[in-house]
């Protein structure tokens, strides 16, 4: 038996789950107060790692001797392809500089790392969020020099598809499924035989908007609205990653709130029917990619427990494939099992350096 540590911090929470093979005896989400959340993120490890101790030894009672491997999300590190990588010092000396990005999953692996070193037991990661599978033909932009980036919920988008592939007895790599996570950020991926080949970046405003992200902006508008507002490169991108969508429309991105008002406020109910549509269009553009050999579309993300929007979504794609729902995530269930999967031999370790 393998007791693995599965660690997944956000920017407002660090989720921690242990699982023992491929079972979940323990999992936690620990909510974080403004004050440490507007530390800068390299100042947070240290809270942050008090407070993982203080579960698994205080409430959970366990002695961290008995793990075997810790898994972590994916941070922000140089484009890779798919699949599971040891955190090793290049990998760790990279996130704790946030040499290829800022964001919170970045400290998943630094306190991973730490930990694993201390205990000396092996660290992954799995399918972080700079995935490169993309062909090279879907980078290409009309300005030379500038080209499309993939960032987009890898983890999670490949654990659904391999759910898919398995439900009828198949291997991803068999398998061409679109998959579209709801989420904070929306992206919506092509998986042709095993590899995510076009995908949009959800971090930073491109495809459809979200409840906190503008999406696809014209570039007029969007050159003429920074610089009348006098933004920095930062300020920009904070801007189109945590102010846009319904954020900017309705100054909430609370999705139960809003889902409650469809039928009796006209405002929320045209821009869900605008996200829906926003979301079928990026899904007919990745169909092309497999020129109407779509073997599935598969819905996921929290978005995807509002049925109010999967239903608009199902009307507008459910001619090109069947639609599958797989709602809410399934980052913790992937990391904890492909980390076994390496353990015991069955999937190959890859090597970050």
């Amino acid at each position: 038996m393998a007791r693995i540590l599965i660690l997944n911090l956000g920017s407002t929470s660090s989720k921690i789950a242990i699982y023992e093979n491929t079972t979940c005896i323990q999992n936690k989400t620990i909510r974080h107060n403004i004050q440490l959340t507007s530390l800068k993120l390299i100042d947070q490890k240290e809270p942050r790692m008090k407070l993982i101790k203080y579960f698994i030894e205080q409430t959970v009672g366990m002695d961290f001797s008995q793990f075997h491997a810790i898994a972590c999300r994916g941070g922000i590190v140089k484009p890779i392809s798919g699949g599971v990588y040891r955190i090793d010092k290049a990998m760790y000396n990279e996130l704790k500089v946030f040499k290829y990005g800022i964001h919170a999953s970045n400290l998943s692996g630094i306190i991973g790392y730490e930990l694993g070193s201390f205990l000396n037991i092996p660290v992954f990661t799995v399918d972080p969020v700079v995935v490169d599978e993309l062909m090279p033909i879907a980078k290409v932009t009309g300005i030379k020099g500038i080209e499309r980036r993939s960032v987009f919920h890898a983890l999670n988008q490949k654990a659904v598809a391999r759910h898919y592939a398995m439900s009828v007895e198949k291997t991803y790599a068999d398998i061409n499924v679109i998959v579209a996570h709801l989420g904070g950020g929306i992206t919506v991926g092509a998986h042709k035989n095993g590899n995510v080949v076009d995908v949009n970046d959800g971090l930073l405003g491109e495809g459809p908007f979200s409840p906190e992200r503008t999406g696809s902006i014209p570039n007029d508008q969007l050159y003429n609205y920074g610089y009348q507002h006098n933004f920095t490169p930062t300020e920009m991108n904070h801007f189109l990653s945590k102010e846009g969508g319904f954020i900017s429309m309705f100054k909430t991105n609370d999705l139960s709130q809003l889902s409650s008002e469809y039928h009796t406020n006209p405002d929320v109910q045209f821009a869900f029917d605008a996200l829906a549509y926003q979301i079928a269009k990026a899904i007919g553009e990745r169909s092309i990619v497999f020129q109407g050999k779509i073997d599935q579309i598969i819905l996921t993300g929290g978005l995807s427990y509002n049925t109010q929007l999967v239903e608009n979504i199902k009307g507008f794609v459910s001619w090109l494939a069947p639609v599958s729902v797989y709602p809410g995530e399934q980052e913790m269930e992937a990391m904890a099992s492909r980390t076994l999967a390496v353990l015991t031999g069955d999937e190959k370790v890859k090597a970050y350096s």
